[in-house]
């Protein structure tokens, strides 16, 4: 009995490495995650969240603040806020060029986040951005994507007020 309680340990164990160095593995398909956070489709599964202006075709789940600032130096500012968040990479695009797409891994099991931004020119002066934050794996992300999404966002506003 003791052996083959041993042996389906050791079977969850190798399932459990395997799929931790598949996840690990797996590539980051830019032409698939580097997507316009405006226009790109909501994911069938809900591990997704985005803020964007109210008129984006895509829609949003909150609608997105309004800086008081050159859309560059907020370009810059959430660059510096995302990259500081750890286990963060530039996947493509730049945020010195208005569009670009973070992953960001969690931290026992590695799994990708992809959260693409764009940085835009707010209506009447000033600035603004859309965010799409979205999990690769799985069905529900614990509400990790949005509150990423809000502590980053948060991040900006106390950098440029």
């Amino acid at each position: 009995m003791l052996l083959v309680v041993a042996i389906v340990l050791a079977v969850i164990v190798v399932v459990i490495v395997g799929a931790m160095i598949g996840v690990r593995r797996a590539d980051d398909v830019v032409a698939e995650w580097h997507a316009d956070p405006l226009t790109a489709a909501k994911p069938s599964t809900p591990n997704s969240y985005r803020v964007a202006p109210l008129s984006a075709p895509a829609g949003a789940d909150v609608e997105a603040p309004v800086f008081s600032v050159p859309v560059g130096d907020l370009a810059a500012a959430f660059d510096a806020v995302a990259l500081g968040d750890g286990r963060v990479e530039v996947l493509a695009g730049s945020a010195a060029d208005g569009h670009v797409t973070y992953v960001q891994r969690s931290a026992l099991f590695a799994f990708p986040d992809y959260v693409s931004v764009r940085f835009l020119d707010a209506e009447h002066g000033g600035s603004t951005l859309a965010v799409f934050s979205r999990s690769r794996f799985g069905q529900s992300d614990l509400g990790v994507n949005k509150k990423r999404v809000l502590r980053w966002l948060e991040g900006v506003s106390s950098r440029v007020g």
